[in-house]
């Protein structure tokens, strides 16, 4: 076991025992304010739970410790307050979201069987002190993992620190460098500065800086009371001299004690096993099964380990061994067993990982034998598909399915076979049941199994999409575990889906929409890599220029890419106002730049060099290298099971996001080009989230605008500023429309401020007027947001649901972006589901037709098809037919539509 102080320059590991004091009470604030915040389904807020657990985890792993404890503050006063009564006075209550969280913090550590140490009116500072001490002198190496600076008096060559936050070590030599000081005079440093977070005051003018050179100069602080006359600048002595009571009083406040009356010795803590019953119900509880794969480190086992307590039935898998059929005979007789099951479940092995699908290797088939009892075989491919496993593959009559089938049916699609039958993507259905949250299989399979195969639990990543990079020792066994739990899951899964009434959603829209996303990406968007390559020189040279005017202004060359070195230049060199900070200072943010752009004309430069970089980097650059060789085609990845709302995501590479309203985005655009002898073709909803807003409010005034085909947010500007609409101003339009959509997205009036730059009090009156006019959508948010608070869920028309645990949570912050979440997912969720409706209409109807047009691309709200020259006229009219009758609203569907050599100019 390797010792973490090999991690320090200069120290050396041994084989003396290590003991890891974890500073509890520190980290739970740290987590609680580090990482954003969850909950589970119940609304129990989860956030420095998981925080503090990751950090436990990952110091056990990083450490590898042969002792450990962690130490907790107990409630009450301490002997610092007998000292001075103001001791952390400055210390406010604990937000309400995080004082439930305390108490499941310590079922953590019980479960984990980590020792845990409190003692009443002894902080814990001085707990660790106290066994730090011990296990030095008894010859311990030991880690404090902590990210308090006032531990630093405790470090010396075998006593470090540990932030496993920031992943940083500190020995001797990194106090030295971080204070100026050595480690024996951080107490003498301390008392001089005093320390804010705990309200101790120190001496007023005298900071680090300061007290190192003093500390440096007279060598120890009792040196320094003792020749204060040495002192050369008069009001720093005359400081130091005022302050000599209040000097000594902090040194007694600071100074972390070393001997606590402890029953507890260093040998006491060695590990222990963690409950693994108890961590597997606690984590199911609070919904951490992806931290169960860091219980390997705990366990000090080489992979991932299932920790859940089995269910009574799940106990009893036993999961089918791999089998491998060897000649022609084997594979009929394996095939013939797949068959005799009734259902295959599918898992495809694919070469390696890259921008271009990789070709298929293996495939991995299980089907039930008997009830309960499955059969799991693996299938080399060479270069062609067994005729009898082919036959299998595309029987229409032998239902298929899979976790994440679609990447079957593309891997299975180029070995030339055309998988029929698709029935059971295990994947989308916990996707639907939960839209909140990622679905991996091992995940899924430890929650609704209770177990995970072990071929699968043994693998060092769990990766879900892929066993790319194994070798067939390892992948063939896990492309069979991985179809055998796809296997199990899909019974209690469509179970599951029935009893929540998910079903006709899952069968009637998510499945049926399954192949054509598969066809479509299959497909692919043409591309031509010149204009890209041509964009990408004439953008990078635009950028070069920016950055030779950037430094100009600057008056020197910086690095602009740093937010830093950028905050040095515009605040401290040019002096322009701070107008946000964060964390790390003052905030260079977009919104920041625009507003400093008035004052100066660098931040403009930048915010240009921003945008030019991030296009040229994210396309430019980007996507050639993307582009199929074999078809000079790029072929992006629908994801059906990623965005909460319903809507389609695009990946690897995102064709979703390329700016449209900018000249380089469209120029971008202009790369993607029809087929010889074919032509683009777009249909475009519009308007689609305001039109289904109008439906769900059946608000008078905006079902009225929408019927009368009036220019909605002409209108709403008109009602909302009291003009006539041919009064309305391009400004008045701009605002209206923020309003109209800021609404979709349950905008606040500080919202509409910021985004249109107005004072709140005239964002407030904006919205005001608005919902004065148009109040039948007032009523409806308040009553969406009432029914979220009343069911925990909000649904779409289409009966979509999205799980808001957070409507009910005591953080306002918190409680109000789960309204923010209510209002938009009825609207946005609806939209989606139009859009995936119309694209089943759209297939059908090509199909029908018998055209050789092709659906590519689905883009937001926006459909593209590629169509041969001479189906233009008839493609145009299926596609916006199948897109009007989509759905049937109080208000009309309407569709635009447009056609061009390339997806620039259809628009």
């Amino acid at each position: 076991m390797a010792s973490p102080f090999a991690a320090v320059p200069g120290a050396s590991a041994d084989s003396r025992p290590t003991l890891i004091l974890i500073d509890g009470s520190a980290y739970i604030f740290r987590a609680y304010h580090a990482v954003p915040h969850l909950s589970n389904r119940q609304g129990v807020p989860t956030n420095a739970v998981y925080g503090f657990t990751n950090m436990l985890l990952k110091a056990l792993r990083e450490a590898q410790p042969t002792h450990v404890a962690i130490a907790l503050d107990r409630d009450g006063d301490t002997f610092r307050h007998q000292i001075d009564p103001q001791y952390k006075a400055n210390r406010s209550e604990p937000p309400d979201d995080l004082k439930p969280q305390f108490g499941l913090v310590r079922k953590v550590i019980e479960a984990l069987n980590v020792p845990l140490l409190e003692v009443p009116g002894v902080e814990a500072d001085d707990v660790i002190g106290t066994i730090a001490k011990r296990a030095h002198d008894k010859g311990f190496r030991v880690v404090v993992v902590t990210g308090d600076k006032d531990f630093m008096q405790l470090v010396g060559p075998d006593v470090l620190l540990f932030d496993s936050m920031r992943d940083k070590w500190t020995g001797p030599a990194e106090v030295v460098e971080k204070l100026g000081i050595g480690p024996e005079r951080v107490i003498d440093l301390m008392s001089l500065c005093g320390d804010d977070v705990d309200n101790v005051p120190g001496v007023p003018g005298v900071g680090p800086k300061t007290a190192a050179q003093l500390i440096q100069r007279f060598g120890t602080l009792e040196q320094l009371l003792a020749r204060l006359p040495e002192v050369e600048r008069p009001k720093l002595r005359d400081s130091l001299g005022a302050s000599v009571e209040g000097i000594r009083r902090a040194r007694q406040l600071v100074t972390i004690r070393l001997d606590v009356p402890l029953d507890v010795q260093p040998e006491d803590l060695a590990r222990r096993p963690p409950h693994t019953a108890e961590v597997g119900k606690l984590f199911e509880e609070l919904e951490f099964t992806r931290l169960t794969r860091d219980l390997h480190a705990v366990l000090g086992q080489a992979g991932p380990v299932a920790v859940e307590a089995p269910a009574p039935e799940a106990a009893a898998i036993a999961w089918a061994a791999p089998e491998i059929p060897a000649d022609a005979p084997a594979v009929e007789a394996a095939v013939a067993a797949l068959r005799a099951g009734g259902q295959v479940a599918l898992h495809a092995d694919v070469a390696g990982e890259g921008p271009v699908p990789a070709d298929l290797r293996g495939l991995a088939a299980a089907a039930f034998s008997r009830p309960g009892v499955a059969r799991a075989f693996y299938f080399p491919i060479g270069k062609t598909v067994p005729t009898p496993l082919r036959a299998l593959l595309e029987a229409p009559a032998v239902p298929k399915v899979g976790f994440g089938l679609k990447r079957s049916w593309t891997a299975l699609r180029r070995a030339d076979v055309r998988l029929a039958g698709v029935d059971f993507d295990d994947e989308l259905a916990s996707y639907l049941l939960d839209s909140g949250r990622q679905h991996l299989l091992v995940d899924v399979a430890r929650e609704r199994l209770g177990a995970v195969p072990p071929a699968l639990a043994e693998l060092p990543t769990g990766k879900r999409l892929s066993l790319a990079g194994l070798d067939a020792a390892l992948s063939a066994p896990a492309a069979c575990a991985s179809a055998e739990a796809a296997l199990r899951l899909h019974e209690g899964l469509d179970g599951a889906l029935v009893r929540e009434g998910l079903s006709p959603l899952f069968r009637e829209l998510e499945m049926p929409l399954l192949p054509i996303l598969a066809e479509m990406e299959w497909v692919g968007v043409r591309v031509d890599r010149a204009v890209l390559e041509a964009l990408s020189r004439e953008v990078g040279a635009q950028i070069d220029s920016l950055l030779r005017r950037i430094h100009e202004l600057a008056g020197h060359e910086f690095n602009v890419a740093s937010n830093k070195q950028l905050g040095q230049v515009l605040f401290e060199e040019l002096k322009l106002p701070v107008l946000r900070r964060t964390k790390t200072g003052p905030s260079t943010e977009q919104e920041v730049l625009e507003k400093l752009a008035l004052q100066h004309p660098l931040p403009a430069a930048v915010i240009e060099h921003r945008q030019l970089s991030k296009l040229r980097g994210t396309y430019l650059d980007a996507l050639p290298p993307l582009i199929d060789p074999r078809d000079g085609r790029l072929h992006t990845t629908f994801a059906q099971a990623t965005a909460a709302t319903g809507r389609l995501a695009s990946l690897d590479p995102n064709l979703q996001n390329i700016p449209t309203r900018t000249e380089l985005g469209r120029r971008i655009r202009r790369a993607f080009v029809a087929a010889p002898g074919h032509k683009l073709i777009s249909a475009d909803y519009s308007q689609i989230e305001l039109r289904v807003l109008a439906h769900v409010s059946e608000d008078p005034a905006l079902c009225d605008g929408f019927a009368r085909n009036e220019d909605v947010h002409t209108r709403t500007a008109a009602e909302v500023f009291g003009v006539a609409p041919e009064a309305v101003t391009p400004e008045m339009r701009r605002t209206a429309k923020a309003i109209n959509f800021g609404i979709a997205y349950g905008q606040s009036a500080f919202g509409l401020s910021q985004r249109l730059d107005l004072p709140s009090a005239e964002a407030q009156g904006i919205i005001d007027r608005y919902f004065a006019r148009y109040a039948g959508v007032r009523a409806w948010l308040d009553r969406t947001i009432a029914e979220a608070r009343r069911d925990g869920a909000v649904t779409t028309l289409y009966g979509r649901r999205r799980r808001l645990p957070d409507i009910r949570s005591k953080n306002p912050a918190v409680r109000q972006a789960a309204e923010r979440m209510a209002v938009n997912t009825p609207i946005q969720g609806t939209a989606a589901d139009l859009i995936k409706r119309a694209m089943l209409r759209a297939d059908a109807a090509l199909k029908a037709g018998k055209l050789a047009t092709r659906m590519i691309l689905q883009v937001h709200d926006e459909l593209i098809f590629e169509a041969p020259e001479a189906e233009v006229d008839r493609a145009k009219a299926l596609a916006c037919e199948a897109m009007e009758g989509a759905g049937q609203l109080r208000v009309p569907l309407a569709v635009t539509v447009g056609v061009g050599a390339s997806w620039d100019e259809i628009h």
